[in-house]
């Protein structure tokens, strides 16, 4: 029997039937391209008038003839599937390689199928085309994840940096008292001689987050005015400047500090 096939319009033939397996082989032909042989009602895909090589084998059997296709014919792996698959799996922790993964994962499935059965990896393909398309999908959900939890990290460090802040004033305040137990109940001119006379050694007291240093920043000492023994409530020491959040740390006679907001401080 003799066949005859069509490749992008253009026919040939009478071929016999080792001649379409040897072309079919070497890639010539795909299994997409058309046959006909005598008998049939219209022209058919080649791969299925002519059987696709058999993986591992060194020869065929055809038609009462051993026809040769050796090593080389055996069934490979598509690399593009290969590497879809693992622009797939890379795209699960980094997401800029699902967009290969995807187009690689088409490809190789493209090349599959035109290959009348010498190339496979179908799975690794749709391993790859999956993996690519989920994480896609999820963009978004992890931006609005994102968009809803930055606001809330930012406004719990700000308050922990609030927090500080206030640790400080608190210890400071400490400070003045232990001055004004020496000094008949006065407090200090400033807060730089609770350093100088040692009162108090670490003067990261007087830093600020870098949230709360803001230009002109710094404590607001009133505490010169007043004595351990006036009203509890008087404010001796505030910051200068209010935060993000309009707000100022604020330290009264009694020792307490607390955050507070600017239109609130009386």
């Amino acid at each position: 029997m003799t066949y005859h096939v069509a490749k992008n319009g253009e026919k040939s033939g009478p071929l016999e039937k080792n001649e379409v397996y040897r072309r079919l082989v070497s890639g010539e032909l795909s299994g997409t391209d058309l046959g006909w042989h005598e008998g049939l009602a219209e022209w058919q895909p080649l791969s299925k008038l002519i059987p696709p090589p058999v993986a591992g084998s060194s020869s065929v059997f055809v038609s009462g003839t051993t026809f040769s296709i050796g090593s080389a014919q055996a069934v490979q792996t598509s690399s593009m599937a290969i590497a879809s698959m693992i622009c797939g799996i890379l795209g699960l922790l980094f997401w800029l390689p699902c967009i290969p993964a995807i187009i690689l994962g088409h490809m190789g499935l493209s090349a599959i199928k035109k290959s009348a059965g010498a190339l496979n990896g179908k799975g690794m393909a749709i391993t790859g085309l999956v993996t690519g398309y989920l994480v896609i999908a999820l963009i978004p959900v992890i931006a609005i994840l994102a968009a809803m939890a930055i606001p809330a990290f930012n406004k719990v460090q700000q308050q922990g940096n609030q927090m500080k802040v206030v640790s400080n004033a608190r210890q400071l305040v400490l400070g003045m008292k232990q001055y004004a137990a020496d000094h008949d109940g006065k407090y200090p001119p400033t807060l730089e001689t609770l350093f100088e006379e040692h009162i108090l050694t670490d003067r990261r007291l007087l830093q600020f987050p870098k949230s709360m240093d803001v230009p002109g920043q710094g404590w607001d000492y009133r505490g010169a005015e007043f004595s351990h023994s006036d009203a509890g409530n008087i404010i001796v020491l505030i910051t200068k400047e209010e935060d993000q959040t309009q707000k100022k740390v604020v330290a009264r006679n009694d020792g307490a500090a607390m955050v507070e907001r600017v239109n609130d401080i009386q």
